[in-house]
């Protein structure tokens, strides 16, 4: 009895340091960060904006931008705008941290920004009101006409989805009456479940973090069945038309973590996207 009763201190406490280590592993991949380099071909986009760089960054929530990460975002060629997909905050995060993360991306370009559904567990007023004084414009329902040579493209940002704040009718109405090349930034890929017009070529969204907590050979612990179907990357959507161009999605893992500061298969991440003109030739 006292052989079988250490056999199971020995096991229990074999189960803790596993644990134990699982934790830590999960603590240090949440702290990673990767830079992607993307590249997209638009059928509308003008040849005039052919090359076009966006930066993409989604979900900061409590996490703070580091010199190092900066430094990391600086190696690469320099982007003409950048974007911030939404959840720069959360429900009693201090409103500085997102205002200084915001100061830090600021510097790498004219910014725009749209609203994630933790964004309004916050101080949405504060936080608009700080980013606005910075020169960051925020894509509340509304389009961004933009110019290079003699192109023009519109970026579309919607308020966050789950909130039941997005408007997508009134986002397009200016490219509606000016139809040019399309980008749609919505916090949430479920945009896609809505009637997007053929104007829009691309979306640009983030919110599922990649299934933060991704156990393999099962996937994202709590997750619904569209976000498994749509988690991270680059998806081909089909349209209600059959002969429509698909919906181009790309979906960010995010730079930081919501409930737990962990992450397991899913290592944080930004985007670079160069926007190309016409169709890829393989």
């Amino acid at each position: 009895m006292k052989a079988l009763g250490m056999w199971a201190a020995a096991s229990m406490l074999a189960v803790l340091l596993i644990i134990l280590i699982l934790l830590l592993h999960m603590r240090r991949v949440a702290r990673l960060f990767q830079v992607t380099e993307e590249e997209v071909w638009l059928t509308k986009l003008p040849v005039s904006m052919d090359g076009l760089r966006l930066f993409f960054i989604s979900d900061l929530h409590r996490r703070k931008l580091t010199e190092e990460h900066m430094t990391h975002l600086k190696m690469h060629q320099q982007a003409q705008l950048v974007i911030i997909g939404g959840d720069v905050t959360e429900r009693d995060a201090p409103v500085k941290e997102a205002i200084d993360n915001a100061m830090q991306l600021r510097t790498l370009g004219a910014t725009v920004m749209v609203h994630g559904n933790h964004d309004h567990k916050g101080d949405t007023r504060r936080l608009d009101a700080e980013l606005s004084s910075l020169g960051i414009k925020l894509l509340d329902n509304e389009a961004m006409r933009c110019e290079q040579g003699d192109g023009t493209m519109w970026i579309v940002g919607v308020d966050d989805l789950t909130t039941g704040n997005t408007n997508l009718d009134w986002a397009l109405e200016a490219p509606r009456d000016e139809p040019h090349c399309c980008i749609l930034i919505s916090h949430d890929p479920g945009i896609i479940r809505s009637s997007i017009p053929d104007m829009v070529e691309l979306v640009i969204s983030g919110h599922t973090h990649g299934g933060q907590i991704m156990i393999p050979g099962y996937g994202p612990i709590k997750t619904s069945a569209f976000y498994r179907k749509y988690l991270a990357g680059w998806y081909s959507v089909k349209r209600g038309d059959s002969d429509a161009i698909p919906l181009k999605l790309f979906i960010s893992r995010g730079f930081g973590t919501s409930h737990l500061p962990l992450r397991l298969g899913s290592v944080p991440e930004a985007h670079f996207i160069t926007l190309r003109s016409g169709v890829r030739v393989s």
